[in-house]
């Protein structure tokens, strides 16, 4: 199994090397309604799949199979591009991240199988090694709760107890983006949480001061200085309590360096 997951890594590295790092700006824009710039993609993502896997990956280029493999995969990637832009240009989909993440988790499957394909790996021993025991389920649905419970619950909690402090705080521009506090407050509390969980307590002060700098010039507004300092501070104490909460589940102690 540990071969298969070295062969997975290494065709994962080349799929990310040639999709964003090796993948200019003209293949990106022109692959969809073009020949020559999709066949310039296949070969960079063929050539970086076999570097790769050579460097990495016990699988011999001298193979017949092999090489199908790989060539197979490579055209199939080719072709969930393809079929991304005729979406596109069709209106089926819209070019934003949603697409986009559908797009990757296709090429993520198809890796996925030109991998067990490589691996010669039984689907029975496959399934088998998958399989978890009650605990980790446990652990697994505990680390989730504790997310959820903090990230999204605790959003709604924070805006309970300041709603009375919102309603006397200077209205933000309309120009301003919608949701951008709420998705702010999501992103800030699992940093906090993460970095707790990592016993890394210091990274919170990083957070607390990259967001306060982004705010800096309206604390000139005493009504918003303190709304911002009463709801940030309640947002970092309840990650902060979820983390600690995390850490005993996770190692059964708090430890924090």
């Amino acid at each position: 199994m540990q071969s298969m997951q070295i062969t997975f890594m290494a065709l994962l590295l080349a799929h990310l090397l040639s999709d964003f790092p090796f993948q200019p700006e003209w293949i990106a824009k022109n692959k969809g309604n073009q020949h020559w710039p999709l066949i310039v993609h296949g070969v960079v993502h063929l050539v970086l799949a076999w570097t790769c896997l050579i460097i990495f990956a016990p699988v011999s280029f001298m193979s017949f199979s092999s090489q199908a493999v790989v060539a197979g995969y490579a055209v199939v990637h080719l072709l969930i591009d393809k079929l991304r832009h005729r979406l596109i240009v069709k209106k089926v989909l819209l070019d934003n991240w949603k697409t986009f993440l559908l797009d990757q988790l296709l090429h993520i499957v198809v890796l996925t199988i030109a991998v067990i394909v490589l691996s010669r790996i039984p689907i029975g021993t496959i399934l088998q090694s998958l399989q978890t025991t009650p605990s980790t389920k446990a652990h697994i649905l505990g680390v989730a709760i504790i997310y959820a419970a903090v990230i999204f619950g605790g959003g709604y909690l924070i805006r309970y107890l300041t709603r009375e402090l919102a309603g006397n705080v200077v209205q933000e521009p309309q120009a301003q983006l919608g949701n951008a506090g709420l998705y702010v407050g999501w992103i800030e509390r699992f940093l906090v949480i993460t970095a707790i969980a990592m016993q890394s307590p210091a990274l919170v002060g990083l957070i607390l001061t990259g967001k306060s700098i982004a705010r800096f010039p309206e604390f000139k507004e005493a009504r918003f200085a303190e709304y911002f300092l009463i709801g940030t501070l309640l947002s970092i104490s309840l990650s902060v309590v979820g983390g600690i909460v995390l850490l005993h589940l996770i190692y059964g102690t708090v430890s924090l360096k």
